[in-house]
């Protein structure tokens, strides 16, 4: 059951004209941990989702009572509302659809993978762990890194540093293990997360997926957690964008293993009743033109007025991503930055500090790192991809799908959530 109701008021409250906040206070993504957790018993994250999440889900609550014995989790990298609409007669989602109950929620911001996963892995929101999107600046460390394994990019060197040192919170398997449960993660990359067992499979054929996670069902012990991380259909988005016919393949063979991944846990707990399964996304994902996407290097104005690497003396521009451009400024250029960002690129405009402060990272208790972290200006575009080509990163407005920012169909995700035995039953 796909809840329109929900969406429908989500658009009421939170989209300003082109633009869909986050619903961080109920039906956000954000709260997705918690109330996943909460089945198991224990208490993780900043919030709950609403109750109703679980209506139809015999047995499931949110007040943080153990209700089943696995929790299993699939998250879909990029496969938000717009895009589960587009594909909900693809039989493995029309059975999800029809066995779960599905609720539209909105993403975290930045809608993008690395402040959202970094949240779905802590159960914090972008303004408590400082993960503030794919690219992070760093002015304490005089460095840009990736995210997603704090990997330097520009700047002063951070090989010395620690995955878990990107993020400004602990993740929050330690605190699942402290309570009894087992934590295991599938992923195409190893395990990056302290307290968690890794299960990695090939990421190059999404069917290894399938294995991989009934392998992880069967080395846990109950009470468990098991979240199998599927990326494929985000990648070929950012490649050949929403519409084209490898994106459907792609989705196809994606939600064909998650299928079958479902039917061989099942095998595996031989039907166990106390499983809770559950669909999540992440983010959505909006087609940009490659062809009109801005190079944000080619205004003067906006690469003289960007603050500099102390090292060498360098402009910064890697911060954020193209759907959400984190720009640091000097004071004495950020109104003529601003100027150039609107009224010649076209863009949406944010004053960083003061959307920190108004809760568009997150309504919780911020992180100092997030406070030197955020842009001084943050830069989103309603229908494009923003960034610095040239020497910089040219590839990146090559891509057509993206997300990052505020547009419905990046914002809006779906979180279904059902009994194990009954999605296996309704599977083709």
């Amino acid at each position: 059951m796909l809840r329109e109701d929900v969406a429908a008021d989500l658009r009421d409250r939170k989209q300003d004209g082109p633009r869909l906040f986050p619903a961080y206070e109920d039906y956000c993504f954000g709260n997705v941990p918690g109330t996943l957790t909460s089945a198991l018993g224990v208490a993780t994250g900043t919030r709950r989702l609403p109750g109703d999440v679980y209506d139809g889900v015999e047995g499931v609550t949110v007040d943080d009572d153990r209700d089943v014995d696995y929790v299993l989790v699939f998250l879909v990298d990029g496969f938000g509302l717009s895009q589960w609409h587009d594909h909900r007669d693809h039989p493995v989602v029309s059975a999800v659809e029809q066995s779960t109950t599905v609720t539209p929620l909105t993403s975290v911001f930045p809608s993008e993978t690395a402040a959202a996963i970094t949240t779905f892995n802590t159960g914090a929101y972008p303004a408590e762990h400082g993960i503030l999107g794919w690219n992070v600046y760093d002015p304490e460390l005089d460095a840009s890194f990736v995210a997603l394994g704090f990997e330097g990019k520009a700047g002063a060197s951070v090989t010395e540093r620690d995955v878990a040192d990107a993020y400004a919170v602990d993740p929050l398997y330690p605190t699942l293990a402290d309570a009894g449960v087992e934590s295991h993660l599938v992923a195409p990359f190893p395990a990056q997360y302290a307290g968690a067992t890794g299960h990695e499979y090939d990421g190059a054929s999404v069917r290894d997926v399938v294995d991989a996670t009934a392998d992880a069902v069967d080395a846990a012990s109950d009470p468990a957690y098991v979240y199998a991380y599927l990326p494929h259909v985000d990648h070929e988005g950012h490649a050949t964008g929403t519409a084209s016919d490898e994106y459907a393949t792609v989705v196809d063979e994606t939600w064909r293993a998650v299928g079958d991944a479902v039917a061989a846990v099942q095998d595996e707990v031989d039907g166990d009743e106390d499983v809770l399964v559950a669909f999540a996304a992440d983010h959505g994902h909006v087609d940009t033109d490659p062809e009109r996407n801005v190079d944000l290097g080619a205004y003067p104005t906006v690469v003289e007025g960007l603050q500099r690497y102390d090292c060498d003396d360098s402009p910064v521009f890697l911060s954020g991503s193209p759907r959400n451009v984190e720009l640091h400024v000097r004071d004495d250029a950020t109104a003529a930055v601003r100027r150039v960002l609107e009224a010649d690129v076209g863009a949406h405009v944010l004053d960083g500090k003061a959307a920190l402060a108004d809760g568009l990272f997150g309504d919780a208790p911020i992180a100092s790192e997030t406070e030197r972290r955020v842009g001084d200006l943050v830069a989103v575009h309603p229908e494009l991809g923003t960034w610095f080509g040239g020497d910089v990163e040219p590839d990146e407005l090559d891509l057509v799908g993206m997300h990052g920012g505020l547009h419905p169909d990046e914002m809006l995700v779906p979180f279904a959530a059902g009994r194990l035995d009954g999605v296996a039953t309704e599977l083709p």
